[in-house]
């Protein structure tokens, strides 16, 4: 029973502290130093995910805008016919409107 008892004596002094310090010092470091980049590489790719989804959108607002000018364009060459007809009107309309009629009254006058 003695001399198990010399055999499982453990020695911690001050160097076995030191050495195993330096060693968890450095394990942490080197950790960090993995999930930093980890971290780095999954934004990047996030950003460039991100950048890729906003170009995606922005075609599609191009898209929807170039198609509502076509639809605007395609309203208005239907229209624009009926626009030139009511303005002849309207202006043919304004003269009869300025000149004075003759009147049975105003023949009389005369």
């Amino acid at each position: 029973y003695e001399l198990s008892q010399k055999h499982n004596i453990m020695i911690i002094d001050a160097k076995t502290v030191a050495v195993t310090s330096v060693v968890i010092a450095v394990a942490f470091y080197w950790g960090l130093g993995i999930i930093r980049k980890f971290a780095l590489q999954i934004a990047q790719e996030n950003h460039s995910a991100m950048m890729k989804q906003d170009e995606a959108e922005e075609q599609q607002r191009l898209k929807k805008e170039r198609n509502a000018d076509a639809a605007a364009a395609a309203a208005f060459a239907k229209v624009e016919p009926m626009l030139k007809v009511s303005n002849v009107k309207a202006s043919s309309k304004s003269e009869n409107a300025e000149t004075p009629a003759a009147t049975p009254a105003a023949v009389a006058d005369v």
